[in-house]
């Protein structure tokens, strides 16, 4: 009978076996998929491990990334220009702004791995284990269309645009995405707004306009 951490890794290895059908291929508990938009990241979360009555339990879920090549592209441009190594696109990360959005809170909540208090050997609870199975299939599919759904045409920045209250972050996703369809009314409002929203850090702003520049856009 296994125990709590030998059934994650079983069950960390069936994620990754039923992602396979969806293209996300991967090791460990990070799986991804390159596709025409960007890169698409479906991970095991940490592992947190709490203890009830002298008993350990396991919790862990799915997280999932969506990076748009226009974004990585950027950030390529940003770290060249601080002297550090490029990151190649399967790894990329970012921006990390909306990408849980949309997911119901019972395909966000974490598992839990318990130990059976009635062997000695202290299995993993056969419940937990199969609680989890039975999930699997619907979170995987879950995580892993919203993930490709972020890559698919100007689907991360639509989604940006329509925050009521953008923060700097999103502001500067903003610019970057709206960037990729050239000059016009849309990316000169964009830009107002992101400087207005990071007045007091003007460096911020002057990675943001060279690197428009640096893609023949006027700002």
């Amino acid at each position: 009978m296994d125990g709590p951490d030998s059934a994650l890794r079983r069950l960390t290895r069936e994620a990754g076996k039923l992602l396979r059908p969806y293209g996300f291929h991967g090791t460990e508990a990070s799986w991804t998929q390159v596709a025409e938009g960007g890169v698409a990241t479906i991970r095991r979360t940490r592992v947190q491990r709490t203890w009830t009555d002298g008993q350990q339990a396991l919790g862990f879920g799915l997280e999932l990334s969506a990076t748009p090549t226009a974004w990585w592209e950027f950030c390529t441009w940003r770290d060249s220009a601080r002297d550090l190594p490029p990151t190649a696109l399967e790894r990329a990360t970012g921006p990390g702004l909306i990408d849980h959005d949309g997911l119901s809170a019972e395909l966000s909540e974490l598992w839990s791995l318990r130990v059976d208090p009635a062997h000695r050997e202290r299995p993993a609870l056969q419940a937990d284990v199969d609680a989890v199975r039975a999930d699997l299939p619907v979170r995987v599919h879950a995580y892993a269309r919203r993930a490709l759904r972020l890559l698919e045409p100007d689907a991360y920045l639509d989604e940006l645009l329509a925050d009521p209250d953008p923060g700097p972050g999103v502001l500067e996703a903003i610019v970057v995405l709206l960037a990729e369809h050239g000059p016009g009314p849309r990316l000169d409002e964009a830009m107002a707004r992101y400087r207005s929203a990071v007045a007091a850090n003007e460096s911020d702003t002057g990675n943001v306009v060279a690197y428009l520049r640096g893609r023949a856009v006027a700002v």
